[in-house]
C-alpha cells in the first residue's frame, strides 16, 4: 500500500513540474537580440474574453510613454494592444503559470516581437521590466530575475545603447526622451517622436518562451527519476 501510495505522488508531483513554466535568464544582449522594438507604457484599460477555441485571453491596451523601433502601424487608436492567456471570464478564473501581471495605472518597459504583423512581448514575462528610480537614475527591473546580479536590472540610459546598437536604429530624436502624453498634448503629436529608419529583424518564432530550457528541464526530471526509484527499491526492501 505505502509503495502505491508513493508511485502516486510521484506521478503526482511529476506532472505539476512538467507544466510549470521555467525561464532560462537571457543576457540583456540577448533579450534585445530577439526583440524588435521597446517602449515605457501606462496601463490604461483591459478587457478579459474567450477566443475561438474557448481560451480565457486578457487583451490590455497601454498608453505609450516612449518608444524605440515602434511605428504608428503598430498600435491601434494610438494604444498598444497585447494579448494574454489567463484572466477571469463569466464567474471562471484561469491562471497562468509564469503569465505576466499588469496593474491599472502601473508604468512598465516592455521588450516586444512583432511577427506576421501583430506585436507580443517578447519571451513573454521575460520581456516586462519595472521602472524604478534610484538616486536619481532610472532602472529597469526583470519581473522573471530581479534579484539576478547580471540581468536582474540595468540602468535606463544602459538599456537605451544596446537597443541603438542591436537595431542599428537612426535616432529622429534625442535617445531616450520621454514623449509629451499628458492631457493637454494630442497623442497623436507624441507619437510623431517615435524613432525612425530602423532595420528590422523578422523573430524566428511565436512566444519563444523556454529557449535554451531542455537540457535543465530533462537534467532535473532525471534527478527526480532517480530520486523515487531509489524511495521505491527501499520500501520494497521493507515490505519484503
Amino acid at each position: 500500500m505505502l509503495k502505491k501510495f508513493t508511485l502516486v505522488l510521484a506521478m503526482m508531483f511529476m506532472q505539476n513540474f512538467c507544466w510549470a513554466t521555467m525561464f532560462f535568464p537571457l543576457p540583456f544582449e540577448k533579450q534585445i537580440e530577439e526583440a524588435s522594438s521597446g517602449v515605457e507604457v501606462r496601463l490604461g484599460s483591459s478587457r478579459v474574453f474567450k477566443n475561438a477555441l474557448g481560451t480565457i485571453m486578457t487583451e490590455y491596451s497601454f498608453d505609450v510613454l516612449e518608444a524605440y523601433n515602434l511605428s504608428d502601424d503598430d498600435l491601434e487608436n494610438q494604444k498598444l494592444k497585447l494579448t494574454m492567456p489567463g484572466g477571469s471570464f463569466e464567474g471562471i478564473t484561469s491562471v497562468i503559470d509564469g503569465a505576466p501581471e499588469f496593474r491599472p495605472e502601473e508604468k512598465s518597459f516592455l521588450l516586444l516581437k512583432k511577427i506576421d504583423s501583430k506585436i507580443y512581448l517578447s519571451n513573454f514575462t521575460l520581456g516586462k521590466f519595472k521602472i524604478q528610480v534610484h538616486e536619481g537614475k532610472t532602472y529597469y527591473v526583470s519581473e522573471v530575475f530581479p534579484m539576478d546580479a547580471n540581468i536582474g536590472r540595468i540602468q535606463k540610459e544602459k538599456m537605451i545603447e544596446l537597443m541603438r546598437s542591436k537595431w542599428k536604429t537612426s535616432f529622429s530624436e534625442k535617445p531616450g526622451e520621454l514623449l509629451k502624453t499628458t492631457s493637454d498634448t494630442p497623442k497623436l503629436e507624441a507619437l510623431s517622436v517615435f524613432f525612425k529608419n530602423a532595420e528590422r529583424r523578422q523573430p524566428a518564432q511565436e512566444m519563444e518562451v523556454n529557449r535554451g530550457v531542455p537540457f535543465f528541464f530533462w537534467s532535473s526530471i532525471g534527478v527526480l527519476l532517480v530520486f523515487f526509484t531509489f524511495i521505491f527499491f527501499k520500501l520494497s526492501k521493507r515490505d519484503n
